[in-house]
C-alpha cells in the first residue's frame, strides 16, 4: 500500500466557482453579470477594439455590445506562460479578483478578453485587482467604436 489521508467528510462549496454567477446591485443600476466568453470568434472580435496593458496582462475591449450592465470576459492563458499547472493557477488567480471587483462594478455592458502574462503568477493579490480595476475603467470609458484597427 501507499499513504491514505484519513478521509474528511466534504461540504459543497459556498464560493461561486464559475464567472457566471450574478451579483445583487442597489435598486436602480441594472443587474451585473459577468459571463464567459466562449467562442473563438468572441475572442478575435476583441483585438479590433481598445486596449490596455499591465505589467500582468493585456486586456482587450470588443467595440459594441449586448445587454446594459452584461460583462462578458474570456480569459487567454497560452503555454509559452508555463505548463498546464501554471497556467491554472493563474485561470483561478484572475477569476478570483474578477469575482471580487464584480460586486462593485457599474459600467456599459463590454465584452472584454484578458491576455495573461507570467508575471501574475508573482503579483501580489491585491495588485492585480488594483490593476483589473485600472482596466476596466479606462476600458468602459472608451467610445463604442473601436480605433478602427482590423480584427485578426
Amino acid at each position: 500500500g501507499g499513504f491514505h489521508a484519513p478521509h474528511a467528510v466534504h461540504e459543497p462549496l459556498k464560493m461561486p466557482l464559475g464567472l457566471n454567477e450574478g451579483s445583487v446591485t442597489q435598486p436602480g443600476t441594472p443587474p451585473f453579470c459577468f459571463t464567459t466568453l466562449k467562442n473563438r470568434a468572441d475572442f478575435k472580435a476583441a483585438s479590433a477594439g481598445f486596449r490596455f496593458s499591465a505589467s500582468g496582462f493585456t486586456m482587450l475591449r470588443k467595440p459594441g455590445a449586448g445587454q446594459p450592465g452584461q460583462v462578458r470576459i474570456g480569459l487567454t492563458v497560452t503555454r509559452k506562460v508555463g505548463n498546464a499547472v501554471v497556467r491554472n493557477r493563474i485561470r483561478r488567480r484572475l477569476r478570483a479578483a474578477i469575482r471580487a471587483f464584480s460586486k462593485r462594478f457599474e459600467g456599459p455592458a463590454m465584452d472584454l478578453v484578458v491576455l495573461a502574462r507570467g508575471a501574475l503568477l508573482q503579483m501580489p493579490f491585491e495588485a492585480i485587482q488594483a490593476d483589473l480595476a485600472r482596466a476596466i475603467a479606462v476600458l468602459s470609458a472608451k467610445p463604442e467604436v473601436g480605433p478602427g484597427r482590423k480584427p485578426a
